[in-house]
């Protein structure tokens, strides 16, 4: 049953990620900005990010648009997870749901995955321009290795209890 959930819930949060929060960003033009800045790409989710200064802006805006993809994907974790798990009864169903919204690598996995599409420093405003981008079926992989590793520990923990279980009724 639990490693049911596990399944449900990465197939869930996979199709509602990118059709509800992670493509729903619109299109925006902001003055000053490069045209590229908060447009999004096909095949990938994108984000952006700026930091005023002299050069070294650019890696500050690296920084910044990073953050941002984390805390986009985040953000779309508690989404699925509040509009399709918020009533569970069970105290492992629960514990699987909280386990999977937090995911210790997801900085580590942004960090290693992105690819920055576009890197532009504007002299005239001093200001550093960023893009980065992930695309799709990298991070779809990616959330869905996350299930199979919690169904894993889960059906892991089935196995010892049922060991103690048993060890308890031959004593």
């Amino acid at each position: 049953m639990i490693e049911t959930i596990a399944l449900t819930l990465a197939k869930t949060l996979i199709s509602f990620m990118f059709e509800q929060h992670l493509e729903h960003i619109e299109s925006v033009k902001i003055e000053g900005a490069p045209r590229w800045y908060y447009q999004q790409t096909t095949g990938h989710i994108c984000n952006s990010g700026f930091a005023t200064g002299g050069f070294e802006a650019i890696n500050l805006a690296k920084k910044n648009a990073r953050s941002e993809m984390e805390s986009r994907i985040n953000k779309s974790i508690q989404a699925v997870i509040y509009n399709n798990y918020r009533e569970l009864d069970s105290a492992k169903e629960k514990m699987l749901v909280k386990q999977f919204s937090h995911d210790e690598n997801l900085s580590t996995f942004v960090e290693s995955r992105v690819i920055y599409e576009n890197i532009k420093y504007e002299t005239s405003i001093k200001t550093g321009f960023v893009r980065v981008c992930i695309d799709k079926p990298t991070l779809s992989s990616y959330q869905s290795e996350r299930a199979s590793k919690i169904a894993k520990e889960i059906t892991l923990h089935h196995k010892e209890k049922a060991l103690q279980r048993l060890e308890q009724a031959l004593k």
